[in-house]
């Protein structure tokens, strides 16, 4: 079987820094990871560019520039115009066309730096207008939770497989919880890309900080960007920072003891899978998350070894609650433990399984 993959979450080697291709954080955990697997169970993968020729939708794969037709295609994020059209003949022609959806984009918060990016009104060439229109032309429309399934069945007529996300464990390493004098306390991500999130917590870091109860890190800092400190009420000098970093460096950003994950109680957040916490637990951080949906669902998946926390005082009782040293490794062991269940090698299977299905 010939699998065809042109993602808007991935830069080509001739436009990488170092010649590699790079995934960004979606097309990772939702196809990137996933490419050794398909290989190795016999299937052809191409990576590049999508392309029209007499009627079928075919792919240039980026290393050899040479075009194949796809038996299965896989569309991430694409939003330009025609795309539907171009869809709906090559599966008339036979092809399988999927689009893959990580992020519920008609509920991004203008404060995220994907809403003008992707909004009609200001981005005329890619937006989430012709987004919708190529995801109504699908195949099939697999998903990361079982929000935008719901989200997508009542927006368009079109076959819905959920597909959790899951977690190379295997590229995590434990930190130690063991003889830490003072605990670092921290958050991994791009500030320009929130809902609103870290104000969340605005004032509730500052006392545990000041009193030197934690060390507070935010890894993934970018210049120009709005800082963690700024976000959460916090001096800057009292905030270390690691440079953002793609996804293949990202868990060398997971060195905190404590991690946390503030949501905004909003759809798009309701829509996010909880990838996030499962880094935490494949590196042995305890944390501390907002009851969004997916997160209470891991929460009792994870038989309650992290906190969650809706209010400013559950904040406030999760961050003294791993203030002790016992507290962080009892949950360290136990989330490590629970995460394997959450392996790649899970979603691998669920992957193949899906796309051998529809093969016959």
């Amino acid at each position: 079987m010939i699998i065809g993959i042109p993602s808007a979450d991935y830069l080509r080697p001739d436009r990488s820094p170092d010649g590699k291709c790079k995934w960004g954080g979606a097309g990772w955990a939702r196809i990137g990871q996933y490419l050794p697997y398909l290989r190795a169970a016999g299937h052809t993968v191409v990576l590049g560019t999508l392309w029209r020729s007499e009627g079928d939708l075919v792919v240039q794969d980026d290393d050899t520039e040479e075009h194949f037709t796809p038996d299965i295609t896989i569309l991430q994020r694409l939003m330009h115009e025609g795309i539907a059209k171009d869809c709906r003949d090559s599966i008339a022609n036979g092809q399988i066309i999927i689009n893959d959806i990580d992020d519920w984009y008609w509920g991004l918060d203008t404060r995220n730096a994907a809403w003008k990016a992707s909004h009609p009104k200001h981005n005329e060439l890619e937006n989430t207008s012709f987004y919708g229109a190529n995801i109504a032309a699908s195949s099939l429309v697999t998903v990361s939770t079982p929000y935008i399934a719901d989200m997508v069945s009542n927006r368009w007529n079109v076959p819905v497989e959920l597909l959790p996300n899951t977690v190379d464990v295997s590229r995590f390493t434990p930190v130690n919880q063991v003889d830490v004098e003072v605990p670092v306390l921290g958050w991994a991500g791009s500030t320009q890309h929130r809902s609103g999130d870290l104000e969340q917590i605005r004032g509730v870091l500052h006392p545990f900080a000041e009193r030197g109860d934690y060390t507070v890190y935010h890894g993934g800092h970018a210049d120009g960007a709005p800082t963690f400190a700024d976000r959460t009420g916090l001096p800057l000098e009292s905030v270390i920072c690691a440079p953002l970093v793609m996804s293949d460096d990202y868990p060398k950003l997971l060195t905190m003891n404590v991690g946390i994950v503030p949501l905004r109680d909003v759809g798009f957040n309701h829509a996010k899978s909880a990838i996030k916490g499962l880094e935490y637990a494949a590196s042995g951080i305890p944390f501390i998350a907002s009851p969004s949906s997916s997160y209470v669902k891991l929460h009792g998946d994870f038989d309650g070894h992290f906190r969650l926390a809706k209010r400013p005082k559950d904040w406030i009782k999760g961050l003294k609650y791993y203030t002790d040293p016992g507290a962080r490794q009892e949950d360290s062991a136990a989330i490590l433990d629970l995460v394997k269940s959450m392996d790649i090698s899970y979603g691998a299977k669920n992957l193949l399984d899906v796309l051998e299905g529809l093969v016959k």
